[in-house]
Order: structure tokens, then sequence, then C-alpha cells
């Protein structure tokens, strides 16, 4: 019994120990445009056509459920909701389908195109159901915490609003930070097939490892997305596959100081 139990915690010191020594994971900041333009030019039409749909679905949406708000009937009303909510499961199932076609188009992976059509309906599908999970996870966490946040700053400002303010700025900087941690949850759940916790802590590790190189990501997605928004929806049409794209080549990590961890760094 207490050769088992001597066993038993070097295997967990050991396992910890192993935990500890995990390479760290660098994202490809440099290789991530031109692998962008790599995967794009295989399928323009593709990813114009996804894009184009989920452009047209919300911004129909979104119109017919604000005429809906002017009228005077109830039902009116209610159906002015219920399309307002449509527009988020339709926007996520053209947003997943783009990501998972730049996942298969971008240089140096294997690819799963050369697997049978029912097999990748059913990975699509999964897929879709595990954002749907993260994307609700995601945003109990944020609105439970901006909920949180309100209610503890309205307690504090009856004793002292100096407090409360302080409060208030520490939770929502809490709440950035942790938001940011999450930039990469999407991608690296459609790359690697993670479920959403999986997917959550995977993001947290690899942001907090690149902070410098997601903001600069951040950034270029941002440029890229305000230079889409001067071409009107022509411009977005292009510029919203290009930052998928960048989103799934961030996800190509590299582990530094391991043998064979440059392989695939340069698009082929």
């Amino acid at each position: 019994m207490t050769e088992s139990l001597r066993i038993s915690s070097i295997d967990l010191a050991q396992f910890s120990e192993s935990r500890d020594r995990r390479p760290t994971e660098r994202i490809p900041l440099t290789t991530i445009i031109p692998r962008a333009w790599i995967g794009f030019s295989q399928a323009p039409w593709r990813f114009v056509g996804l894009t184009a749909l989920m452009l047209i679905t919300v911004t129909g949406l979104s119109l017919i459920s604000k005429d809906l708000q002017q009228g005077e009937g109830w039902w009116q009303s209610a159906l002015s909701d219920v399309l307002f909510v449509a527009t988020i499961p339709t926007t996520l199932l053209p947003i997943v389908a783009l990501l998972h076609l730049a996942d298969q188009l971008l240089p140096s992976i294997q690819s799963t195109a050369q697997n049978e059509p029912v097999q990748e309906r059913q990975r699509l599908r999964w897929i879709f159901r595990q954002t749907t999970s993260l994307v609700l996870l995601e945003g109990v966490i944020l609105i439970g915490g901006l909920n949180m946040i309100r209610i503890i700053g309205a307690l504090i400002a009856r004793q002292s609003g100096v407090i409360s303010t302080v409060v208030l700025l520490a939770g929502g900087l809490v709440l950035i930070l942790w938001t940011l941690s999450q930039t990469l949850a999407l991608p690296l759940l459609v790359h690697h097939g993670h479920r959403p916790l999986a997917a959550m802590e995977h993001s947290r590790r690899l942001v907090q490892n690149n902070r410098l190189k997601v903001l600069a990501l951040l950034g270029l997605l941002i440029g890229v997305n305000l230079i889409g928004l001067m071409g009107a929806f022509i411009g977005l049409l292009l510029s919203i596959p290009f930052s998928a794209l960048l989103l799934m080549a961030s996800c190509r990590t590299q582990t530094p100081w391991v043998k064979d961890s440059r392989r695939n760094m340069l698009p082929t």
C-alpha cells in the first residue's frame, strides 16, 4: 500500500513537472500575411460568397426588424425582437463556415478537403454546436461580470463614491483583459477541434505568452477592416475573409527551441 502510494506520488510529480516544462507556443506574426494571401488566392469566390451571404442576411434581418419596431401593434414589436435575436445564429453559421474554409485552404497544413462529404458535414455541425456553446458561455461570463461590477459599485457608492469609482475601473479593466485573452478562442476551437472550455484555456495561455503579438494582430485586423469600410460593401467582401485567414494563420503556432519547431514556418 505504501509502495503504491509512493509510486502514485512520483507519477503525479512527474506529470506536474512535464506540464510545467510544456513548450511555449509563439504566434508566427511575420508569416500570417503571406499565408493569408496564399489561402485567399486558392478560392477567392468561395470566401466572397460566404461573406456576401453573411452581410446580406444580417443587413436584411436588421432592416426588417427596424421597420417592424416602428409599427404600433404588439405582434410587430414581438416579431421585431425575434428577428433581432435570429441575427445571432444566422451570423454565427457563415462565420464558422468562413473560418473552417480558411483553416482548410491555408498552406502548410494537412487539409481535410479530401474527406468524404458526409464526414465533412458532420464535422461542420460539430464545430457549429461547440461554437454555439462557446459563444453562450462567454456571453454569460461577460454579462454576469458586467452586472456584478454594476451591483458592487452601486452598493459601495452608498458609502464612498471614490471607492466605488475605483472598483468600477478595476472591474472594467479585469473584464477587458479577460475579453482580450479570449481573442483566439474561436479560431483555436475550429483549428484544433477543442471543446469550449479547452478553447478558452488555450486562448488564455496563448495570449498570455504573446501579449505584444496579439495586440499587433488586433491592430492589423482593425486596420484591414477599416480599409474595407472605406469601400463600403465591396470592401468588406474582401476584408472580412482576409481577417478570417489572418486569425486562422495565427493558430499555426511555433514552439521555439524544440526540434523541427521551425517546420512549416514559411508558406510553401
